[in-house]
């Protein structure tokens, strides 16, 4: 097949979409497929990007949207000047924004299916945006201009942002869900007006082989670096923004420190909260136990999860966790909360625990685990096998049969328009049957 892959965000950016992209990528690749990747440059990254093979970089109208994200310009003529030239199969976008309605326009000028998938809950992002930002803010401020911004903030997050990903979903003829819980959510909050004929399918994102294999000599340098050899150790990777519920985990490891003083967590990744989440473990006493680690090159990442004894995480906003798949793959048990995207993932006392958000129980399943080695041994070989299902090549050949049901979908579609066309026209003519 071919296949056109379109993104607001990809590779030099570290993120769970470009992840999840360029792992479906290679795979497809492998497999003997065809992916034209459509992504941004990231000029302010300080690497200009090296003429990719079937990588369509396209331009961007600002480089420091948030963090180091960029605004994608969707109006760059290599958009239309590519699709004029090749012929697709399929387009599979992975945002309804900017680069999402040039997808949708692009397949209806070409008549190209459209393949969606949900990656974000964006309605628990838009507090990024200046605007909603300052509307939100309003919930501080005890009078009626304070509670008219904080409703008008609400009815964006809880009304308008449905309404419009729904709408956009209505353009697609397929929609993707990562997890069967996302799936849910898709029906429970979408149902209201999602009444398009697009099917609604579930693809996770697919583990390299390197993460069910993690070097040993680096997983014992960065044991003895970070735990000093004996010394119990978590780890966690996350974006570090309060969507990321990053304070509640910081909590509940300076609770942990009452029973376990020479603990560490490594905390993986960055983001725009970080010097006030290293503030707040100065005041929870606990920045000896805690190690900011930076964004680390996704090599790199399988030797940390299996260095640790622990996987922790406290975000309620994932569509799936990735990182999560990445510790289990690791042989590494998992403890977290109990929310959409995570609870698929991890079965109880299998591969690891899910937790309410309580801080007292969270810390208790996790003295549990570090205190109970064979149980955290059986976790681990749990934890292994759950992870196995997700690999990449796996995960391709799924792809490519949602790719497969959408294009005959299509043309059934397509044949069935053309003969109302036919009949119709026929009625007005009154020509013989």
């Amino acid at each position: 097949m071919k296949i056109a892959m379109m993104t607001n965000n990809y590779k030099p950016y570290i993120g769970g979409v470009p992840i999840s992209i360029e792992r479906l990528t290679e795979a497809l690749r492998a497999q003997g497929h065809r992916v034209v990747v459509f992504a941004p440059k990231y000029k302010h990254l300080g690497n200009e990007q090296e003429p990719e093979e079937d990588v369509v970089r396209y331009s961007t109208l600002s480089q420091h949207f948030y963090s180091d994200t960029v605004l994608p310009n969707p109006l760059d003529p290599v958009l239309e000047e590519t699709f004029a030239r090749e012929e697709f199969d399929v387009i599979h976008v992975h945002h309804p924004v900017l680069i999402g309605r040039v997808a949708a326009r692009l397949s209806q000028k070409y008549n190209i299916p459209l393949v969606y998938t949900y990656h974000t809950q964006y309605e628990q992002y838009l507090d990024y945006a200046g605007p909603i930002h300052w509307l939100s803010q309003g919930a501080r401020k005890d009078n009626l201009l304070g509670r008219l911004r904080y409703r008008g903030s609400k009815a964006i997050k809880q009304e308008l942002a449905p309404w419009f990903l729904s709408g956009f979903m209505r353009r697609c003829h397929t929609v993707i869900a990562p997890t069967e819980g996302m799936k849910r959510v898709f029906r429970s909050q979408y149902g209201y007006t999602y009444n398009c004929q697009a099917d609604l399918a579930v693809l996770p994102t697919g583990l390299p082989r390197e993460s069910y294999r993690a070097d040993s000599r680096a997983v014992g340098a960065i044991r003895q670096q970070y735990g000093g050899g004996q010394m119990p150790l978590l780890v966690t990777v996350s974006r570090l923004g309060h969507e990321k519920n990053v304070p509640f985990l910081l909590r509940c490891m300076a609770r942990l420190k009452q029973f376990l003083p020479d603990f560490r967590l490594m905390v993986i990744g960055d983001g725009p909260q970080k010097e006030e989440f290293m503030d707040l473990c100065e005041q929870l006493d606990i920045r000896q136990q805690i190690c900011f680690l930076g964004c680390l090159p996704n090599r790199e990442i399988a030797a940390h999860m299996a260095s640790a004894d622990c996987f922790v995480f406290a975000s309620k906003t994932e569509t799936q966790g990735i990182v999560i798949l990445e510790a289990m793959a690791a042989r590494t048990p998992v403890v977290a909360l109990r929310a959409s995207g995570v609870e698929d993932l991890v079965e109880d006392s299998v591969s690891g625990y899910l937790c309410p958000e309580e801080e007292e129980t969270f810390t208790e399943q996790l003295l549990r685990v570090l205190q109970n080695e064979p149980l955290r041994d059986g976790l681990r070989t749990g934890a292994f096998e759950a992870a196995l299902q997700y690999r990449e090549d796996a995960v391709a050949e799924k792809a490519v049969k949602i790719y497969t049901d959408t294009c005959r979908q299509y043309a059934m579609t397509q044949a069935n328009a053309q003969i109302h066309v036919f009949r119709d026209l026929r009625e007005r003519l009154r020509l013989p049957g």
